[in-house]
């Protein structure tokens, strides 16, 4: 495989004819953006208008593709190779040279500014580029052939994920791709406490999917089956990739070209890149040269300079499913489930009770009451003068959550300590040990927060809560906060 092999015909030379693309004068082409591969391009040296032609600076454009791009002074000629292409062109001239055939140019190339501008159009279709002009966003898309070919191959692959929640479209959507008729592959934050969900695929077409086949935390990754197969090739998964390499991330209506950076045995399960902005949908699928399935997005840092993927290399457990029939899958639902049975909790409230019971075993000052959710005031099992809030399923009207809030302005580091150490302990008793676990104070980066924290989960089909507790100590505020969740999704089960 070369992935570099057709990215000079992105547009290391395209002579962009604004009159019979875009409709518009040619004086207003330098405002239009240039996408190459997807990412948009940005010049030390604007494009420029020459006679109705758009002509760019091609080291630019080249070194970020990755393209040879050679100059000789004493003739003023530039050459542009690939493995199977060289365009060689003069300065000032109306003539080039395709691997030695000559062929005339609309407008010669030029230089300004210490660069080299050519005719965009020319040396881009002379090595097999596709160039399109979006009239809706006014920008120009130039694919390399190979890129194109890739794109076209696996967009009916990938599809849109609508969660349902509280019996309508959840407004953040997330993505995913066919791993078999049956059966759609994306991350657990795609599908995160959904009730329901619906696949869009590339033609619009929207199917009902039945339920989760199989969901893993640590890897955020869930494998989804639909109310009825269709038909569509699945996916070929794959860990094959390594830094430095170009891929595809590719959603519904987007494709991007990204380069990979991997963080090794630091992180096993995912890589990232520094392409700025791929996709907004979690689950967006990404895909090698070879156009297999090597990533699902996950995440983006504050300023989206930064994505995670997961690798989907870790669905290969679930291989298994992929050559099942359609009746033979079984699924586990979705989260936001009842409780089979109460829940109990280290106060006499269970997860799961009515909320009449709950309402006549509290003993605090209701204050405030927007139903599903109650908050009473006063004493709770963190200390007095605290908070504590019911959240229940609305139809059924029983309790999936709850939490406790308490704060202490006189209390010292040692006796704060000591009562969060209680509290664990009380916890570890009816739940057991916790999953994770952070008993030293740790400083958080702005230094306004010290914490300690203890976190536990439930395994797959394991029908218990999420239950979270912390001390957090303000230094502005002056005051001991405590914090201690009780979460139940209805966790999958079969």
């Amino acid at each position: 495989m070369n992935v570099r092999k057709k990215a000079l015909s992105l547009g290391l030379g395209l002579s962009l004819s604004l009159t019979s693309l875009t409709g518009i004068e040619a004086s207003a082409a330098t405002t239009i953006p240039v996408y190459v591969n997807g990412v948009k391009q940005t010049y030390d040296q604007p494009p420029v208008i020459k006679d109705y032609r758009t002509l760019v600076p091609i080291r630019g454009i080249s070194e970020n593709l990755g393209a040879t791009v050679q100059y000789r002074s004493t003739d003023q000629t530039v050459s542009i190779k690939d493995e199977d292409t060289t365009v060689t062109l003069k300065i000032g001239s109306k003539t080039a040279y395709i691997n030695g055939e000559k062929k005339t140019l609309d407008v010669a190339a030029l230089a300004m500014n210490n660069r080299t501008l050519v005719p965009l159009r020319f040396v881009g279709e002379a090595l097999g580029a596709k160039v399109a002009y979006d009239s809706k966003t006014q920008r120009v898309h130039i694919s390399s052939a190979e890129f194109a070919k890739l794109v076209q191959e696996n967009k009916e692959k990938v599809v849109t994920i609508h969660k349902i929640k509280h019996g309508e479209r959840y407004v953040y959507r997330g993505a995913g791709v066919f791993v078999s008729p049956s059966l759609v592959l994306t991350t657990e934050t795609a599908v995160h406490q959904a009730q329901g969900a619906v696949i869009e695929m590339s033609n619009g077409k929207e199917v009902t999917v039945e339920g989760v086949v199989e969901l893993d935390k640590d890897k955020n990754l869930a494998l989804l089956k639909l109310s009825s197969p269709v038909e569509v090739d699945p996916v070929d998964i794959s860990n094959e990739f390594k830094a430095g390499e170009k891929a595809i991330s590719l959603s519904k209506k987007e494709a991007v070209e990204i380069e990979i950076e991997d963080f090794s045995e630091l992180i096993a399960s995912k890589f990232y890149t520094n392409t700025r902005f791929t996709n907004l949908f979690f689950g967006t699928p990404l895909f090698n040269y070879d156009g297999q399935l090597i990533g699902l997005s996950v995440e983006r840092d504050g300023d989206d300079s930064v994505e995670f993927f997961e690798r989907a290399a870790g669905a290969l457990d679930w291989s298994s499913y992929f050559s099942m029939k359609h009746a033979d899958i079984e699924t586990s639902g979705f989260f936001e489930k009842l409780p089979s049975k109460p829940i109990e909790t280290i106060v006499g409230i269970s997860l799961g009770m009515d909320d009449t019971t709950v309402r006549s075993l509290e003993k605090g000052e209701l204050g405030e009451e927007s139903y599903p959710y109650l908050v009473y005031k006063g004493e709770n099992v963190l200390g007095p003068d605290g908070q504590t809030g019911y959240e229940f399923f609305p139809k059924e009207r029983s309790l999936k959550s709850i939490e406790y809030h308490y704060a202490s302005e006189t209390m010292t580091k040692e006796e704060a300590t000591q009562k969060y150490q209680e509290l664990i302990q009380k916890l570890e008793a009816i739940h057991g040990e916790a999953n994770e676990m952070d008993n030293n104070w740790e400083v958080e980066e702005d230094g306004y927060f010290e914490e300690m924290h203890a976190e536990w989960y439930p395994k797959f089909n394991e029908e218990k809560p999420v239950i979270l507790t912390s001390v957090q100590y303000n230094s502005t505020l002056e005051q001991y906060r405590f914090a201690l969740y009780y979460l139940f999704y209805g966790s999958y089960r079969k």
